[in-house]
């Protein structure tokens, strides 16, 4: 053959009677084949058309089932046959073939409604803009730092002769019980100056903790606080009474970055440490708080600190405070707020409370309260009151189905002994109900009392109150039964105090606002426009109460009218009164004064205290026992 020749294949092919390969087309393979027709072979032919040279004869072997084509090769059973003819030198490879790309479309997970022909409803949540609950007041203005006072330069005073003797007269101390020290360091703060000191290897830490009154001798000061050693420290330290103390401020608490600049749920600004940093929490993560102090000591001045903190950084709608007041005096000054930030009961005139009766109302309709608001998360998912919060804002909840957005509520009790003395469990329940459930749902508890004895201060109450505050107490005692442990009567009064907070015992000097200060804020914010009334917490029906209404004369004891004749004769509601005069045992006597109870002959039970007897004459009496009749 020539080499302008080509080699022409077709597919498919077949071989005819006189073993010639036939194309598809009729015409003949350019190529001779010597193959057996009665063989009947099936072949199949790849035809290339490419340059080609003069090539050997190439020999090729043939089996019976096989009939491959492999580039220029054709095998074939069980035969040896000889091919002329040109092949390509090079046969084509897979790799020459230019690659592809291979583009995946992304298919969504689910159609689109309009692509379906589904007619697009409206759901909640679909509105771009956030729900913004200031909106209500929008004009509201937060109170400005010139409504406080600086109270002086509030510069920490250095006097380097006090820190001299000082220290001397405590190296001294040691040194006559054979103490030695390596290195002594002096921290001057508000009203305090710690001394921390290495001791000579080999010293025990108790040998120096066991001096606390003799430095304090020596020191000829009181308030003598020894921490041995001090936490995260390898020191022991020495807290000693500055003779000059500095006053701190509210004024310079609030108007720190530390304050300003935080993610707090509810910030309180409570005072300084003794190395002078301010001391600045979030309330809801304590969750509640518990204070405790001698008469004088500056509890009062800590619940306004606590307030007015709140004050400055939360708006109306974000906060509500109840306020329980047995004093009558001490938090009556917030009433100006009242439409603002205070909640009260349904019907309620004055939003303070100071009727015990009032109280007990007022705490186990917090606990309905709770309870609501835990309906809500459940039906919203949300785990907590700032989840739920978010989810509000995001206009992921429907208000038609009773959403709406929660503020946190504030309760503070002042003088809870006298609560525990005149009420007992009525109070102590409820307060350890919320205690234990409300800090999820945005409810967190302020309690204030001058007695921290074991009798008002219950387990119960301790257990759910990991944050306390103690200011200076008159015994060792006293410190701990609320911080569980000592320290609290070594303090020196006049906003001195311990807080036990995460864990850890710090030693503040608590920040000072004066009435005026309180007046003018709680002032500037009543003079703004409020909301129509005040925070409406749920109604709460007392059983005892409806028991009392539904009481029928016809069924009163025999000796009912001897009994309330007596009563008003007397003007005390007592039912020992009733036992000595009438000769009656316990039993009888307690149900002849329910049934006065629900005449309206006497008031309700006040504890230990006699009942006020609401009738004030006989003949009132006779004239009330005749229209009854």
């Amino acid at each position: 053959a020539n080499e302008s020749e080509v080699a022409k294949v077709e597919v498919p092919a077949k071989v005819d009677k006189k073993g010639n390969i036939v194309k598809g087309n009729g015409s003949m393979l350019d190529i001779p084949l010597h193959i057996n027709p009665a063989l009947n072979h099936d072949l199949h032919i790849i035809e290339r058309d490419i340059p080609a040279q003069q090539v050997d004869t190439a020999r090729l072997f043939i089996e019976e089932d096989q009939s491959v084509v492999d580039e220029n090769k054709i095998w074939v059973p069980e035969k040896e046959v000889e091919i002329f003819g040109k092949v390509p030198v090079k046969p084509e490879k897979v790799s020459d073939i230019p690659a592809l790309e291979l583009e995946i479309k992304t298919v969504p997970e689910v159609p689109a409604e309009n692509e379906l022909g589904a007619v697009p409803v409206p759901r909640v949540g679909s509105i771009e803009t956030p729900y913004d609950p200031i909106l209500d007041l929008r004009d509201y203005k937060y109170p400005h730092l010139d409504l406080l006072e600086a109270h002086g330069s509030e510069k920490i005073i250095q006097d380097p002769a006090e820190l001299e003797e000082n220290k001397n007269q405590i190296i001294n101390t040691l040194k006559n019980y054979d103490i030695n020290i390596q290195k002594i360091y002096a921290t001057v703060g508000p009203t305090v100056t710690l001394y921390e000191i290495i001791p000579a290897p080999g010293v025990r830490i108790s040998r120096i903790k066991n001096l606390e009154d003799d430095i304090a001798l020596s020191l000829a000061a009181l308030g003598i606080r020894i921490i041995a050693p001090i936490p995260g420290k390898g020191t022991i330290g020495i807290e000693v009474p500055n003779a000059k103390k500095t006053i701190v401020s509210m004024r310079t608490l609030l108007d720190t970055d530390k304050f300003r600049q935080n993610n707090f749920s509810l910030p309180i600004a409570i005072g300084k440490r003794i190395n002078n940093e301010n001391f600045i929490v979030d309330l809801a993560s304590m969750p509640h708080l518990l204070m405790a102090g001698a008469t004088g000591q500056g509890k009062s001045v800590g619940l306004n600190a606590i307030l007015v903190s709140l004050l400055y950084s939360k708006h109306p709608s974000q906060l509500k405070f109840v306020l329980v007041d047995p004093k009558k005096v001490e938090l009556n000054i917030y009433k100006a707020i009242e439409k603002h930030f205070l909640a009260k009961l349904p019907g309620e005139e004055d939003a303070i409370i100071t009727d015990t009766k009032k109280v007990v109302h007022t705490l186990n309709a917090l606990c309905i309260e709770m309870d609501n608001r835990y309906d809500l998360l459940k039906e919203a998912g949300c785990r907590n009151i700032r989840e739920y919060n978010e989810k509000f804002i995001a206009r992921k909840l429907n208000p038609e189905k009773g959403h709406q957005f929660l503020p946190f509520i504030v309760l503070v009790v002042d003088e809870f002994a006298d609560l525990i003395m005149t009420a007992g469990k009525e109070v102590e329940m409820p307060i350890a109900r919320l205690a234990q459930l409300a800090r999820a749902v945005g409810v967190h508890l302020i309690i204030a009392t001058q007695r921290p004895s074991v009798n008002i201060i219950t387990g119960t109450i301790k257990a759910n109150f990991p944050a306390r505050i103690a200011f200076k107490v008159s015994s060792k005692i006293d410190s701990r039964t609320i911080l569980d442990a000592g320290g609290a009567e070594q303090l020196i009064g006049k906003g001195d105090m311990l807080i036990s907070y995460n864990g850890e015992l710090v030693r503040l000097q608590c920040a000072f606002v004066d009435t005026p200060e309180v007046d003018r804020i709680v002032d500037f914010i009543g003079s703004q426009r409020g909301y129509s009334q005040a925070f409406l917490l749920p109604e709460y029906v007392d059983e005892k109460e409806m028991e009392g209404k539904d009481f029928d004369l016809n069924d009163k004891d025999a000796l009912f009218e001897d009994a309330a004749r007596l009563i008003v004769s007397a003007q005390s509601g007592s039912t020992s009164l009733l036992q000595r005069r009438m000769k009656l045992g316990y039993n009888r006597a307690g149900r002849l004064m329910d049934q006065l109870e629900a005449a309206g002959v006497v008031g309700p039970n006040q504890g230990s205290k006699v009942r006020d007897v609401l009738i004030k004459t006989d003949a009132d009496l006779q004239m009330y026992l005749n229209n009854a009749l």
